[in-house]
């Protein structure tokens, strides 16, 4: 850090010196312009005035193929860059096959070009297009409605419900990894909350409760995969506990994420207090299991845990929200 003093020139003009290492660094000389960009209430960020380019970035290929593929695509997806060039000596159908799957399933990314050697594939959704909150929102519907589905599918052995819960998985990820991407490019540039419209910490905090959901809908996918692989419809008393526990964690879900949304914290505590209690309850629905055949009761039980993950994610919400609720110093 460096300190400068201020001065005032022709009795109203207030001018600082700049660090000459951190202007030589810019390349800055004689009637350079530079951006002045008040952030906050005491904030003010410098930068040389260029024209804004798109960030470009390079995935090579080497011999990543499949997953292995996908997941370095969407690492440079959440990254942030708005061009991303995938490059290889010779790109094979198998791998052109994987982009083209992994872009499909991301929201924003087009190819835009091909060549032996080259994919280049553009981010065409703007920073300003979106809104954290209603992505948040629409994460949250999504959620909701697998999670109960999910267990009621359990309940009454509907394996065509569990194959739709599998498939709706999908859309949250592709909003959750863009929300993600989202949240890493404000935290790698502060002035793209101008562009988002929503400070650093209410991202932060949005894109936590959104991480929180994300895992939600892996477990009800894990509980749609019970369902499945059940050979018949749990007994009466099974059926019931798995209806009762998941009808009261998706209550503790949906009042978690409304005390996120109104910051509330009497409602967050509430949820807690309640969520803590439901443990003993599930502990005793567990018990059912012990007069079933293994393999069912194996099964159920992952059921049953996915359940109480849950409430634990309702937890980890409601505390969010009281965090997001207190005081700023």
């Amino acid at each position: 850090m460096e300190t400068r003093r201020v001065q005032i020139t022709g009795g109203a003009t207030f001018m600082v010196t700049l660090p000459k290492d951190w202007a030589e660094a810019q390349k800055l000389h004689a009637g350079a312009e530079i951006e002045l960009h008040p952030h906050d209430p005491d904030l003010l960020i410098l930068r040389p005035h260029r024209d804004s380019q798109p960030s470009r970035g390079v995935l090579a290929l080497d011999a990543k193929t499949g997953d292995a593929l996908m997941r370095a695509f969407i690492s440079m997806y959440v990254a942030g860059f708005d061009i991303i060039e995938v490059r290889g000596e010779r790109i094979t159908p198998e791998q052109r096959q994987t982009i083209r799957k992994v872009t499909q399933a991301l929201i924003g990314p087009e190819i835009m070009e091909e060549s032996r050697d080259s994919i280049i594939i553009h981010n065409l959704l703007n920073l300003s297009e979106l809104s954290a909150p209603k992505t948040l929102d629409r994460i949250f519907l999504m959620v909701h409605d697998m999670f109960s589905d999910a267990v009621r599918a359990a309940a009454e052995h509907d394996a065509e419900l569990a194959h739709d819960i599998v498939a709706r998985d999908e859309d949250v990820d592709r909003l959750y990894l863009m929300l993600y991407r989202q949240f890493r490019i404000v935290l790698c540039d502060l002035l793209a909350e101008e562009a988002v419209g929503v400070s650093r910490v209410k991202l932060f905090d949005t894109h936590t409760v959104a991480r929180q959901l994300e895992r939600v809908a892996d477990h009800a996918v894990k509980i749609a995969h019970v369902t499945t692989s059940l050979e018949a419809k749990p007994p009466a008393k099974v059926a019931d506990a798995l209806r009762k526990g998941g009808d009261q964690v998706t209550a503790l879900l949906r009042e978690s994420v409304e005390a996120f949304r109104a910051a509330n914290p009497d409602l967050a505590s509430r949820v807690i207090d309640t969520a803590l209690g439901l443990e003993e309850r599930l502990m005793k629905a567990v018990k059912l299991l012990w007069a079933l055949d293994p393999h069912e009761a194996q099964l159920i039980g992952i059921a049953f845990d996915s359940i109480g993950r849950v409430k634990d994610y309702s937890i980890n919400i409601a505390e969010t929200a009281l965090n997001t609720a207190a005081p700023t110093p």
